[in-house]
């Protein structure tokens, strides 16, 4: 009932949003006015011996005047002096032409400089006037009117005529162009009006939206579909190796995070919230590229490095149900279709290319901690802790075990007495003996400073009457911003399409890429941190040998490896990827085409990680052997699908039919490998080497789909659109009764702005409102959860016999398919011409039974057991408001601006258990990924007050019992007790982070004068919590690591009671390293993602180099960053190489990983 009513509630939402926005747009048409004054413009001018052209552009400058003028004629002129004030322009431009061949005509705002008459001989001067309109008879101001092959001519006005003064010569064509709107030429033969109607650019790739199995005008899209296309993919970075990280704030609704610097790290990238939040699943998009369908997940390795950014023509982004059923199972999280750039029929060849070279270096830095500081730390945790034992807040037997021989390793101590034979010590100062003299920044030596990343790209082009060509090739060599990391890529990329018949039509698109990772660390272990690490040691001794930490863990002693030794680990990842498709087409009729094609992505990577005895800890008690790790896998998806297209076009009537058939398996395989204890790092570190071998994995397997899927599409007058998907899934991973899932949808479209009752609006150039419905489905579930499986035990039965054990999930053969359903309202706007423009949808999604994994008896042999739980829903608003700010003259500045909201809740959890890991994660009510935890009430001041609370414990609880615990004295954080039992337990906790933003968006400029272009994106995010797990870890009081600066001298002592962070102690024995709000951010900023300026060289010095165009830039990305988030960076949270069982989990987390870079880059593009 509840879910019903919240469909009806939306329902209701959706007309009265649809009855505002109707009138409000019609409204703001009615505000639209435009008046050039009649007086006489005046100019102050004061310039000394200038061209005339100088003198043009101040007049330009102080009035609405334009000037049409041919620059050969005026650079002959001589220069001039002006010097008047508050002058009429009449008389400036009588007074500079005086002398000169040249007079001047006044249209309108126009101003053209024509020749004059000569020795008493008239030169023939023609006029010609006329008007620009659009197919609908509107007229079209700002139409550029030129005489081609010169820079004469003029701008239509607000009634789009114009008037055109020029020398009558023979071969005179004039020039019609405006942005949105096909180029025309007419061929002067002397007419005195010359009219013209522009037609939409229908084949320009901008009016085109590619949807599942075709594409479509954006004119009749009914469903919420996002684009953009390669010009401005570009603009929002020019140093990323991977498309997914540029989308950053481009595309309304889609949200992007960077939440990993590495070299060619993939970005996390997720469309309209959370469908399924406990199956493991990162709940990220399908990816299509030249439709060929894969998935980003692939072992933290980013498969989207197959394709070179430059390559890309379009990207789609289809979000709601009615674009993505048609993808059925792989379609809950949204479809990202890429299309790639190819030849055309009937152009000649045609060579591209370009070279940048960025400059990178951390976005912000740790600051860690100098020598001084350290030993202040270190002075501070024994001085509490040993304030802690004497006033017996510490068990005296676990004091003394941390007490020996640790603490002695950094402390001065001496034996006060013993109490049961168990020794008391006094704590008399630092132990300066065992601190060096240096101040070493470990961050800075583990930097790469001005890591470099070099991008190559070539391609060529072109086609003839039968056939159209594409041969790409690109390189990376990407340096990490840390030693001993980095990233080269080589990828190729050939298209070929061939019209073998008139009716016979078919292609081949492959692509290859080979790339090299180099990774020496991993920056989520907590000792790679540079902060943490004591900075009182040297890098090497003077030996040249690497210099070893002593330290602790948890009462072990160690002599550990410094950074930049770890930085030593030999890893290696080498990633093979090919994607390639296939097809023949073969048209029966004019109106019926049949199609078939083969796709093919494979995705192989080798993996070797070598961990030398330098990089390695030396532990005190046992023996420290280097180790190599060895893997490989190899996934491969190959589809093939039918499928036949019928048009029929009757007057006002428009249809189109799809059908088709799809097969799909992907093939599994990897293996692994641990080996230990080799003779030699350098030399004798292969397996055949090790002494021995320390486990292995191997698996394989195939899963796969079978599908029928069907469109219907209906236009009737331009007015009224109707579109129907249904697919049909039958997937292996689901038992016998579930494994087919159906997939329906429908969307509907009224283009009110075509009504007759819209007529007297006549700015209002489109205005359409969209309705869709559809249901999705997800299998994202391991494989075959509805059987027994079986492994090899890791021991063998006395004897030497084999053991079989059951796998991990115990069978259910009742687990179905997940299903959501959506609803989506929308409305598109344009008005004058395009000028401004717009989109707004909202939606509601509902995800029914999602697939849950619970724990099972340990009896069962089993860890998890897969069924349909969990209910969960998104709803969210999406806009978008776009247009030319300024187009005047030379100048054309365009803007974007995108903001969205999603709102994500677990509706019911029907009785699911969950696992322990996860039970503070998911939480009936709220949003998925949540994070419980302790609210911290303040600080105890004294152990006074401690004892109070500990009294109202006792009195409620009986002897023995405590607020806190025992350890809880002054200085440590007081929780609040939510349930008022007067005891702090599990119960006491509530959500205190949500990773979910309030709102995220992005705004794109883009600014062109003449042959120069600046363009600049900001990305933003407001609201959304994470937990900092570094700043967690530098209260866990561990003796010999540093902390995190921002809670140097923030730490509570008996002279620094307004502090923020609870006292320091040794393994924190009080508690301070709950999970409480207290380390817990607002994750909001507002980030310059990237800034371009560019520039055209001028053609004619190209064509004495026998070049087209050529384009230098300069760009920079994450220049500046606004935020109130301590860590490294807002964007890293929620890393994807986070240890964890679940994506979700991790994403309320920022464990500062690998940094965001800042970069500058430098580059050229040059055309052939």
């Amino acid at each position: 009932m509840k879910n019903l009513r919240e469909k009806k509630a939306f329902v209701g939402i959706c007309c009265r949003v649809f009855v505002l926005v109707a009138l409000g747009l019609c409204s703001v048409t009615n505000l639209w006015a435009s008046s050039i004054s009649a007086s006489p413009q005046r100019v102050t001018i004061n310039l000394k011996d200038a061209a005339i052209k100088q003198v043009f552009a101040e007049i330009r400058k102080q009035t609405t005047y334009n000037f049409v003028y041919s620059d050969d004629q005026m650079d002959k002129l001589e220069h001039v002096t002006v010097d008047v004030k508050n002058e009429t322009v009449e008389n400036v431009l009588n007074k500079v032409l005086t002398g000169t061949p040249y007079t001047y005509t006044v249209e309108g705002n126009a101003i053209a400089i024509v020749a004059r008459e000569k020795a008493g001989e008239k030169v023939k001067e023609t006029k010609v006037a006329g008007k620009v309109v659009d197919k609908d008879g509107l007229p079209l101001p700002g139409v550029s009117v030129l005489i081609k092959g010169t820079t004469l001519g003029v701008a239509t006005d607000i009634d789009g005529k114009y008037t055109l003064s020029f020398v009558a010569q023979p071969n005179i064509v004039f020039v019609f162009s405006f942005v949105g709107m096909q180029t025309k030429e007419v061929t002067y033969t002397g007419q005195p009006e010359v009219n013209v109607t522009l037609e939409d650019e229908q084949v320009n790739l901008n009016d085109v939206v590619v949807i599942g199995y075709g594409s479509k005008s954006k004119h009749d899209v009914t469903s919420s579909v996002s684009s953009i296309h390669s010009e401005d993919l570009k603009k929002y970075s020019s140093s990323a190796t991977s498309f997914d990280g540029m989308l950053g704030g481009a595309l309304k609704g889609v949200r992007v995070t960077q939440n990993n610097g590495a070299p060619g790290a993939a970005a996390t990238i997720n469309v309209r919230g959370v469908t399924s939040p406990v199956s493991g699943s990162t709940n990220e998009p399908l990816y299509v590229i030249d439709d060929v369908p894969f998935f980003s997940e692939r072992g933290g390795v980013n498969p989207l490095l197959v394709i070179s950014p430059n390559d890309i023509e379009s990207i789609d982004v289809l979000k709601d149900a009615a674009a993505t059923a048609i993808y059925g199972s792989r379609g809950a999280n949204g479809v990202i279709i890429v299309k790639t750039k190819t030849g055309k029929n009937n152009e000649k060849i045609s060579v591209t290319a370009g070279y940048s070279v960025t400059v990178g270096n951390p976005v912000k830095r740790y600051k860690p901690l100098n020598t001084e500081q350290f030993k202040e730390v270190q002075d501070l945790l024994l001085k509490n802790t040993m304030s802690a034992i004497g006033r017996g807040q510490v068990d005296k037997g676990d004091a003394a075990y941390f007490l020996t021989p640790v603490m002695m390793l950094v402390g001065n101590f001496s034996i006060s007495g013993y109490e049961d034979m168990i020794p008391l010590y006094n704590y008399d100062g630092l132990n300066e003996d065992v601190f060096g003299d240096v101040s070493t920044n470990w961050e800075k030596e583990i930097e790469n400073h001005n890591a470099i990343n070099q991008q190559f790209d070539l391609g060529v082009r072109g086609g003839g009457k039968a056939i159209n060509y594409s041969f790409v090739f690109n390189s990376t060599n990407q340096d990490g911003l840390f030693i001993n990391d980095g990233l080269k890529r080589y990828g190729v990329r050939l298209a070929v399409d061939a019209n073998i018949t008139e009716r016979l039509k078919s292609g081949a698109t492959m692509g290859y890429t080979f790339s090299k990772l180099r990774d020496a660390t991993s920056f989520s272990d907590m000792d790679t941190k540079p902060w943490l690490v004591r900075p009182d040691r040297a890098v090497r001794d003077e030996s040249g040998n690497f210099v070893r930490l002593p330290g602790s863990n948890y009462g072990q002693e160690f002599l550990g490896a410094n950074p930049v030794a770890k930085r030593g680990v030999k890893n290696r990842t080498d990633v093979n990827q090919f994607i390639g498709s296939a097809y023949a087409q073969y048209r029966i009729l004019d109106n019926l085409k049949v199609r078939g094609d083969i796709n093919i992505a494979s995705f192989r990577t080798e993996g070797s990680s070598f961990m030398p005895l330098t990089a390695m800890d030396d532990m005190i008690y046992y023996d420290s052997f280097s180790s190599l790790y060895e893997s490989s896998s190899n996934t491969t998806n190959t589809s093939v699908n039918f499928r036949a297209d019928y048009n029929l076009d009757m007057k006002d009537h428009h249809l189109t039919l799809m059908v088709g058939y799809g097969w799909d398996r992907t093939f599994t395989k990897g293996s692994s490998v641990s080996y230990s204890d080799f003779v030699d790092d350098e030399i004798l570190n292969n397996p055949a080497s090790a002494a021995m071998v320390m486990g292995y994995n191997s698996n394989k397997i195939t899963n796969g789909l079978n599908s029928v899927y069907a469109r219907v599409g209906y236009v009737y007058g331009d007015r009224y659109l109707a579109e129907a998907n249904f697919r049909s899934d039958a997937s292996s991973k689901f038992g016998p009764g579930n494994k087919r899932g159906y997939f329906p949808s429908l969307s509907l479209g009224w283009r009110m702005s075509h009504e007759k009752f819209m007529e007297p609006f006549t700015k209002l150039d489109d205005l359409k409102i969209r309705f869709s419905v559809g249901q999705t489905g997800s299998t994202n579930i391991d494989n075959f959860v509805y059987k027994q499986l079986y492994a090899r035990a890791s021991n063998d039965l006395w004897g030497g016999q084999p053991t079989i054990v059951p796998k991990d999930n115990f069978p259910n053969r009742d687990v179905r398919w997940e299903m959501t359903t959506e609803y989506n309202f929308g409305v598109d706007f344009s008005f004058f011409n395009r000028r401004l423009y717009g989109s707004l949808d909202m939606y509601y999604r509902f995800t029914d039974g999602a697939l849950t994994p619970s724990p099972v008896a340990l009896e069962t042999g089993s860890i998890t057991y897969y069924s349909n739980l969990i209910d969960l829903s998104n709803k969210g608003i999406e806009l978008e408001v776009g247009g030319d700010v300024l187009r005047r003259d030379d100048w054309v500045w365009t803007s974007k601006f995108n903001i969205a909201l999603n709102r994500n809740k677990i509706e019911d959890l029907n009785g699911a258990t969950l696992a322990s890991y996860q039970v503070d994660y998911f939480v009936k009510g709220k949003p998925a990924g949540v994070l419980k935890g302790y609210v911290v009430d303040g600080i105890f001041q004294s152990d006074e007050e401690v004892a109070s609370y500990n009294k109202l414990a006792e009195e409620k609880h009986g002897a023995g019992t405590y607020y806190q615990n025992l350890a809880t004295g002054a200085g440590d954080y007081r929780y609040r007790d939510l349930n008022g039992d007067s005891e702090i337990t599990a119960d006491d906790r509530d959500v205190i982070a949500n990773p979910e933003p309030d709102f995220f968006g992005g705004w794109f400029n883009s600014v062109n004068y003449k042959s120069w272009n600046l363009s600049f994106v900001f990305q933003f995010s407001k609201g959304g919590q994470a937990f900092l797990n570094d700043l967690q870890n530098s209260a866990s009081g561990i003796v010999g690591n540093s902390i995190q600066r921002m809670m140097y001298r923030n730490t509570w002592t008996e002279d620094n009671k307004d502090a923020r962070y609870a006292r320091l102690t040794v393994l924190d024995q009080s508690g301070n390293t709950n999970y409480s709000d207290r380390y817990v951010f607002e994750t909001s900023y507002l980030r310059l993602k990237n800034i371009t300026l560019s520039y055209e060289l001028p053609r004619n010095w190209l064509k004495k180099i026998y070049l087209q165009s050529a384009q230098l830039f300069a760009s920079a990305s994450n220049l500046w960053t606004w935020t109130n988030w301590p860590g490294l960076d807002p964007e890293l949270v929620g890393d994807r190489t986070l240890a964890g069982t679940n994506p979700l989990q991790e994403g309320v987390y920022s464990n500062d990983a690998y940094p965001l870079s800042k970069t500058f880059t430098f580059g050229v593009r040059v055309n052939f």
